[in-house]
């Protein structure tokens, strides 16, 4: 097992960088999950466009510019968080949604939820993936 890193506490606020000035649609993120979830938001190019911290039962919403996004997220337990480069250490469960289109003017409801089934997917159309895909 490859040596954790040291844990640290939990981020303040939710928006931890990015996001989008004057936008006029809405991305609305709400964790249904047991703990919480760190999430990439990024658009059809893969790039990161924001990044948001969720606790348990936490909604964000962000503004966002018309166009396609694609939602990963990272979860585990609170106190096994390591910060924004080892998440929630060797406890990190991994999971991206599909490409979803946003109009102008709309607001696009997201939530997280426990997966029941162990095969694939499920949670909300969630794909488990891998640590490198995230």
């Amino acid at each position: 097992a490859r040596s954790e890193s040291p844990r640290v506490s939990e981020p303040f606020g939710q928006l931890q960088s990015g996001g989008f000035a004057n936008s006029e649609s809405a991305l609305k993120m709400t964790n249904g999950l047991r703990d919480p979830a760190y999430v990439k938001v990024q658009d059809s190019s893969g790039r990161t466009r924001a990044t948001v911290y969720l606790r348990a039962g936490e909604s964000y919403e962000l503004g966002v510019d018309p166009g396609s996004y694609r939602l990963k997220y990272v979860s585990g337990p609170s106190d096994e968080w390591r910060g924004t480069e080892h998440y929630f250490g060797s406890k990190s469960s991994y999971r991206a949604a599909s490409l979803s289109y946003i109009n102008s003017n709309q607001r696009l409801t997201v939530t997280f939820y426990q997966t029941v089934s162990r095969s694939g997917s499920g949670g909300g159309g969630m794909q488990k993936i891998d640590e490198d895909d995230f």
